[in-house]
């Protein structure tokens, strides 16, 4: 416990105004974020690109986009996908919850840490694997239709690529609805029990009224989430020439007759203004979800689980196969997809083993040079974005700045807008603005993008750990002379030590694997692993992005273990 400050004499010197470090930081994030939005809106209304002579304003990228027959079928093609993935999604994510946290399954811990799996592995990756194993041409879909003669599924289907956007946005679902039940005392359960109520009864008249607010919030979330899905169809629904609205956008941008034609960013702008329609609601039923919540004095959890009875065994049972299906099986048919000429049913897998796959990882120029570019911007980038995120969230919480209240809503922002419509606007920053000039065509421009994209997540990992602090310390140090950038640097931060280290491990395992943001920047000799395996997986490269795949989940791991255990030495050294 901390009694004395000693603060040194040249913390007490006078020196520039704290305000002034403070309105810069507070720009330079306010800026980022807002900054890419106003070029896209003016693109969105101009004739003709803003590069080329003679536009003029016009509403005719809108009009454009509304007589083409191919964005209304991707239009509608996104909501069947985005209704069809939350509800199941939801119901799935509030089943699982509930099963983890509220009964006596057998195993429940341990499915609870692996049910994060979807969100730990990278995005492309499990693409790659479901699409090695359940694909039209899949390992086991070639099993069961042509040694069985069983009737199988279409994964390039609407239907199909909603199983599998079901099994990516279940997490958020889960750990939505388990936050919920952990905040929550279980008296009620307990009482209805008591008064000879069954299982399926307590958890139907008392369990999934509580969870109200927090399932319509998590779904709103899943729906957004679904607007914007890019790698699902380009990958799944290629086959079928399937388009959601995010890959409309980008064929669009790329195979039209007009380079960067306004009506992508017509289209682009109507999607932003969805997406955050959808947020506003979200926050607002946020705010309702007190009084859906009974809390105890012991705090939340249950004291006596609910009984599953003869379906204890059963039920893990069916979590387990779950489990397995849906990431265990994919990932071993991205392994061994990684080290064959040909993944199929016909001929035994170890008669077409080969390295051809990883020997193009190590001497194509442009896989090196997407191995390469990731990495850095995983580190540089993540290193950066926390510096940035962990001072912007002092001044927005441990500060008396008269605009600090525009700082956390600008840091929660940008994960919330589709990456794609955050690619556009900053191909167009780049492209309409003198200080554009030094990071268009090269990885900086990239490297910006992709970390103010995910500056969300260093925020959501330092914040609550912020709030814990005592701003009783703050006073003292004040008391004894010190200014707030002292305080910031010598009492805060290193008591944010392991927030840091974990908004850093977060940041280089998503920027390790984000790739929307990009897609509309990339240009030879700065790719990214994502749009490289994008752009290699168009052309029929299937076995070295399945090895770029398998790298990227090497990669995550390694991570995970270092910063575990480098986590744990942080926390020891504090305590």
């Amino acid at each position: 416990m901390v009694t004395t400050l000693e603060i040194p004499a040249a913390a007490r010197r006078p020196r520039a105004p704290a305000a002034l470090g403070q309105a810069l930081v507070s720009v330079l994030v306010v800026g980022l974020v807002a900054g890419p939005f106003i070029p896209l809106v003016y693109s969105s209304f101009r004739s003709k690109p803003v590069y080329l002579p003679g536009g003029v304003f016009s509403l005719g990228g809108y009009r454009t986009l509304f007589a083409d027959p191919a964005y209304w079928t991707a239009v509608r093609n996104t909501l069947l996908f985005a209704v069809g993935t939350t509800v199941l999604a939801v119901a799935g994510g509030t089943l699982l919850a509930i099963l983890c946290t509220r009964t006596n399954m057998p195993g429940r811990r341990a499915y609870g840490l692996l049910l994060m799996a979807p969100v730990v592995i990278p995005p492309l990756g499990l693409i790659v694997g479901w699409t090695a194993i359940y694909g039209q041409g899949g390992y086991l879909t070639q099993l069961l239709s042509r040694n069985l003669h069983l009737p199988v599924w279409n994964l390039a289907s609407i239907p199909g690529m909603t199983a599998f956007g079901t099994v990516v946005t279940l997490p958020v679902a889960y750990l939505t609805v388990r936050a919920s039940l952990s905040g929550t005392d279980a008296s009620l359960e307990d009482a209805a029990r008591s008064a000879g109520a069954g299982l399926l009864a307590v958890v139907r008249r008392i369990t999934i009224p509580m969870l109200r607010p927090a399932i319509l919030n998590c779904g709103i979330l899943i729906f957004a989430l679904c607007l914007e899905i890019l790698g699902i169809p380009l990958f799944l629904g290629g086959p079928s020439n399937i388009d959601f609205y995010a890959s409309y956008l980008y064929r669009s941008w790329n195979q039209g007759g007009t380079p960067d034609p306004p009506f992508v960013s017509a289209g682009a702008v109507l999607l932003l203004v969805v997406v955050s329609l959808l947020l506003v609601v979200r926050a607002r039923l946020s705010g309702a979800e007190q009084r859906f919540v009974a809390v105890g004095p012991r705090g939340g959890g249950a004291r006596r689980p609910l009984d599953l009875g003869r379906w204890r065994r059963p039920a893990s049972a069916c979590v387990g196969a779950f489990l397995t299906v849906t990431c265990l099986i994919p990932l071993l048919g991205l392994v061994l997809m990684s080290f064959v000429r040909v993944l199929t049913t016909l001929v035994a897998p170890w008669h077409l083993v080969t390295s051809d796959n990883w020997h193009a990882v190590a001497t194509d120029p442009a896989l090196r040079r997407s191995i390469t570019h990731s990495l850095l911007i995983a580190a540089g980038g993540g290193a950066v974005s926390v510096a940035l995120v962990a001072v912007a969230a002092l001044i927005a919480h441990r500060s008396r700045f008269p605009l600090r209240r525009l700082i956390a809503p600008a840091l929660i922002y940008p994960r919330a807008v589709p990456g794609v419509i955050l690619g556009i606007g900053f191909f167009w920053t780049y492209l309409m603005f003198t200080p554009g000039a030094l990071v268009r065509n090269n990885l900086w421009g990239e490297a910006i993008a992709l970390c103010v994209r995910n500056l969300t997540l260093a925020y959501v990992v330092i914040q609550p750990s912020l709030t814990r602090i005592g701003e009783e310390l703050d006073r003292a140090a004040r008391a004894a002379g010190a200014g707030w950038w002292h305080i910031a640097r010598r009492v805060l931060l290193p008591l944010l030590r392991p927030a840091l280290l974990a908004a850093f491990v977060l940041m280089f395992i998503t920027l390790l694997g984000d790739y929307d943001p990009v897609v509309f920047l990339q240009k030879p000799g700065t790719e990214i692993l994502g749009v490289t395996m994008l752009q290699y997986w168009s052309t029929g490269v299937q076995g070295p992005v399945a090895a770029l795949a398998v790298l990227q989940v090497v990669l995550v791991a390694v991570v995970l273990g270092l910063g575990a255990r480098a986590l744990r030495r942080v926390t020891v050294a504090d305590a």
